[in-house]
């Protein structure tokens, strides 16, 4: 893969809402990207995963708020931010967390997840405005055990054409998170699931292109900053197979185990997962 290009500069337009801010960005394809901004301190993104807009970190929001200035991401195709033109490409993602760093103005630390953690892994390849980054399991396929089976992703494809964002969901949840019906009717009837079905449109596209990733160590050896990845102790084994994968292929990174979690610590433990993200993030948590 070459490197990828910088997403081009451009100036921020924000309106203030009592603490609530937002802004927009261009990316290098002229996308607009936009976040909604909370809080003040140091600059923190959030980048969430498949499935989801800036919303994905409701119950954390004001928790790191505290701490930080945050600014949480939508990534193309939902919220905020446009959709562009042409097909889709991951590096289209990439090139946005590039445009967003360099519209926030460094230095900036970073939080993924998911798929989110994919595309800032190799938006951190060549971004000199991230500082630290923390990533909680990204997403990608392996040689020793894919992200997803062919017959599983076609029928995502194909609920996805047709334009069924529930059963598309639905075949998410089941085939990539591996949750039981019990579970999966809880998140139905949750507030949360008209947002994942605003964004399952996006489905088949990311899942496909996190399919079909590999990671190159030669490639993640250009990261110079410090990484730590969080990894559930109870997550599926293709996620704790990608978080080892990208942990073992950046010398140097750091992997921290989050006991008795999945892959959405952030909605069963928010206090939890603040202390963790400060604990990587927070200058003053560094320094203590």
């Amino acid at each position: 893969m070459e490197p990828l290009g910088r997403g081009r500069a451009s100036s921020l337009t924000g309106r203030g809402v009592g603490t609530v801010r937002s802004m927009q960005t261009r990316a290098a394809d002229g996308t607009l990207i936009g976040c909604e901004v909370f809080g003040e301190g140091p600059a923190l993104l959030a980048i969430h995963g498949t499935t989801a807009d800036h919303r994905r970190w409701a119950l954390v929001r004001d928790g790191l708020a505290a701490s930080f200035r945050v600014h949480l991401m939508d990534r193309r195709g939902r919220g905020l931010s446009g959709d562009g033109a042409g097909d889709y490409a991951l590096e289209r993602e990439v090139e946005d967390i590039r445009a967003v760093v360099a519209a926030i103005g460094g230095p900036v630390l970073v939080l993924a997840h998911s798929y989110g953690g994919l595309c800032t892994l190799e938006a951190a390849t060549d971004c000199d405005g991230i500082e630290r980054l923390l990533v909680y399991e990204p997403a990608f396929g392996t040689d020793s055990l894919p992200l997803w089976q062919p017959e599983a992703l076609a029928e995502l494809r194909a609920a996805v054409a047709g334009g069924d964002r529930d059963a598309a969901l639905t075949i998410f949840f089941r085939h990539a998170i591996e949750v039981d019906d019990v579970t999966l009717a809880a998140m139905r009837a949750a507030p949360s699931w008209r947002v994942r079905l605003e964004a399952a449109h996006t489905l088949a596209r990311e899942c496909a292109a996190a399919t079909a990733y590999r990671i190159d160590p030669a490639r993640m050896a250009a990261i110079q900053v410090p990484v730590r990845f969080l990894l559930g102790s109870a997550t599926t084994e293709p996620l704790e197979n990608s978080t080892r994968a990208a942990h073992e292929a950046l010398p140097g990174s750091e992997l921290r185990e989050l006991p008795g979690h999945g892959h959405a610590a952030m909605d069963v433990d928010p206090e939890l997962f603040v202390a963790e993200v400060r604990d990587w993030l927070a200058p003053r948590a560094r320094l203590a």
